[in-house]
């Protein structure tokens, strides 16, 4: 695979795979990129929340009491 990137991110990448110690330019785009994959999971856990959290409110209004429990 190949990409192309600007010239600032270039001189990002060095300067923090210089000052992690990390082993490659390679690897501080994966690492990049793992928290891209991250932070997506974690907005589409968010919204999925949300849904559940919609559909609780029609079951929690069924007229179960919380002394049934």
């Amino acid at each position: 695979m190949s990409v192309s990137i600007s010239e600032d991110l270039v001189v990002f990448i060095d300067s923090y795979k210089n000052s992690k110690g990390s082993k490659s330019s390679s690897q501080v785009v994966e690492e990049a990129l793992m928290l891209l994959r991250e932070q997506d999971l974690e907005n589409a856990y968010r919204e999925a929340d949300k849904e559940i959290e919609c559909d609780w409110e029609v079951v929690a209004g069924d007229g179960l009491g919380d002394e049934t429990w």
